[in-house]
Parts: C-alpha cells; structure tokens; sequence
C-alpha cells in the first residue's frame, strides 16, 4: 500500500460523533486523520491525500456535499473514496448526493459491516 492507502480522514463536527468513528476505524491498520468543519477537511485532503474521507453532512461552515463538490473540482479523477455519514435518510437527500457524484452513504449509527466495506473497497482502489 502506498502512503495515501493508509490514511482516513473522518470530518465530523460532533465530538462524541468524532470519537465512535474514531475508535471504529481505529480497529484497522490506518493513520486517522480528523476535521471537525469543510474548510478543515479540504485542508487536510488536499495535503494529506488520504484514501477514504468519512464525511459529515451537516458541518458548521460549509456542507458536507459542497465540500465534496470543492475536492472534486480540485482533484478530479484523483479524489478520494468518500461517503457521506449522516442522519438523514430521505430520497431528496440521496439524490442530493447522487446528483453531487456521492455514491457511498452511512447511516449514524454507523454500522462496523459497512464501515469494514468501505475500507475493503478503499484499499482496494489504486
């Protein structure tokens, strides 16, 4: 694995939210890296280049989506696996997504099968 492979980067603006991701994740071997608003995590993407970004919708600065949006223009091809972890569960905010190229979605609580899913599918892209 590449240095990238390793690194997961989870943005979540709630604490305890932070830290049950955190302590999921961290039953793998990855380097976990955290953001706590939009601005934050593009900063940390955009240096650190990590291989699956946890993404809270609901941020305090900028949307989960439009942050999304904002590593898609700027990366393009080479951005990284994310999905969006949330709360909500309605058709509009799936094809909110959807529309915004977010295939991946987690439900809170994140469930440790699709999370272990997710990092299967992660360390798997090239």
């Amino acid at each position: 694995m590449s240095n990238s492979a390793n690194k997961v980067l989870i943005v979540d603006d709630d604490f305890i939210s932070l830290e049950v991701l955190k302590a999921m994740v961290g039953q793998y071997s990855v380097e976990i890296l955290t953001a706590q608003s939009g601005q934050e995590a593009i900063d940390i993407a955009m240096a650190e280049k990590p291989r699956l970004i946890l993404l809270d919708h609901e941020l305090p600065d900028i949307d989960g989506i439009d942050v999304y949006c904002q590593l898609a223009d700027q990366l393009g091809d080479q951005i990284p696996l994310v999905a969006m972890v949330t709360g909500h569960q309605g058709d509009d905010f799936a094809q909110r997504c959807e529309a915004a190229g977010i295939n991946k979605r987690l439900h809170k609580p994140v469930q440790p099968t699709e999370l272990a899913e997710l990092l299967r599918i992660a360390s798997s892209v090239e």
